[in-house]
């Protein structure tokens, strides 16, 4: 491993790394005992480091603290280092993909550390240099990062993300919760569908060529409905269909599709992690022949069944306020932002980032993962 520095106390020992063996068993009992999320994942996070981050120009700053003279780490922390404009940030492992950060450790060992007095000035110390720790994208029932960085702020993110508590009955949940205008909207459209061109069905992605395939295509629809879609870039593609060709394998990660005889008409996508499905990438069909039946919206209901039949009860529509997760009615989790700052520059950069106006525009212009 490439230690880059360490602080070594009596109760603790920090280190940063540029490496770190996030398959290694210790790592995956390590997360299994945390309440960090999916985008924290072993997979997730072993893919991170080796597809995107070359290409980023961020550099990685991984976080080990061991415990009362543990030889394999307590708490991880993954972070990146990146420079814009001079101005020298610190995020989570994130660049964009990740909808939740939140470090990894059990609860008991990080309210342990945040009660050490030392230690929050002991970890500022390891990662220096910086000007801005901007730590986003923090979801309520994780360990809350703010505890951790001397003298942090809380602020709220600007988007939320929502979910809708499946339970275990996928009918049930749809005719007490969903309305009566989208239900049968949706059946009639489904009826429609079925009624003037054939029957859909849908099914699960398990071999490789057939996951390639469906996001060689979604690529392909994503690129037409988005400008500037981070999934056109040869990293972040290679970086998700990794994710869903491995997870595919371990169960973590899904690839869902509804075909019309050979013919993909919607494409899902998303990962496994307790008893919540994250529904991360859709796609559906751009022909002007299917447009008025809703193939998105009936794609995704069907994987909502789909989850709901394998043992998973929360439906997670992740981040952003778009109109379609009210359809569902779902439910609004605010996220919170983390920031602790070094210098005058660290707190300019701050106050831009926290503008509403001219000047964050032109921030998400110039640095698309910076949002």
């Amino acid at each position: 491993m490439n230690r880059q520095a360490a602080i070594d106390v009596s109760d603790y020992r920090i280190e940063t790394s540029e490496a770190y063996d996030f398959s290694s068993d210790h790592f995956s009992e390590l997360f299994d005992r945390s309440n960090a999320t999916a985008f924290q994942g072993p997979l997730w996070l072993e893919q991170f480091y080796r597809t995107i981050v070359p290409g980023a120009g961020a550099t990685p700053i991984i976080v080990t603290i061991y415990l009362h003279g543990s030889q394999v780490p307590d708490v991880v922390i993954p972070l990146v280092r990146e420079s814009h404009f001079g101005i020298k940030i610190i995020q989570p492992a994130d660049l964009g993909v990740a909808d939740y950060n939140a470090v990894i450790g059990s609860d008991e060992n990080l309210e342990m550390l945040v009660k050490t007095p030392s230690f929050s000035n002991d970890l500022l110390k390891v990662i220096q240099p910086f000007d801005l720790i901007l730590f986003r994208k923090q979801p309520p029932w994780v360990f809350d990062a703010a505890r951790l960085f001397l003298n942090a702020e809380k602020t709220p993110n600007i988007s939320s993300s929502y979910e809708s508590i499946i339970g275990q009955d996928y009918d049930y949940w749809m005719n007490t919760t969903v309305s009566k205008n989208m239900r049968k909207g949706l059946r009639r459209k489904r009826n429609g569908f079925e009624k003037d061109c054939g029957t859909l069905s849908f099914h699960e992605l398990t071999e490789e060529k057939d996951i390639d395939e469906a996001f060689n295509l979604m690529r392909e629809l994503r690129a037409a409905r988005y400008e500037g879609d981070l999934f056109s870039r040869p990293e972040y593609f290679e970086f998700y269909r990794n994710v869903a060709v491995l997870g595919s394998q371990q169960g973590t990660a899904s690839t869902f599709v509804g075909k019309f005889e050979d013919q993909i008409m919607s494409v899902d996508f998303g990962l496994r992690h307790k008893d919540r499905f994250l529904f991360l990438l859709g796609g559906f069909s751009n022909n002007d022949e299917y447009q008025r039946y809703s193939l998105g919206l009936i794609g995704l209901c069907e994987k909502i069944r789909d989850e709901t039949e394998r043992g998973r009860t929360i439906f997670d529509f992740t981040i952003g306020d778009e109109d379609y997760k009210q359809s569902f009615r779902a439910d609004r989790i605010p996220l919170t932002n983390v920031t602790s700052t070094s210098g005058l520059v660290g707190r300019l950069a701050f106050s831009a980032y926290q503008s509403r106006g001219s000047i964050r525009g032109v921030l998400k212009k110039l640095m698309p993962k910076f949002n």
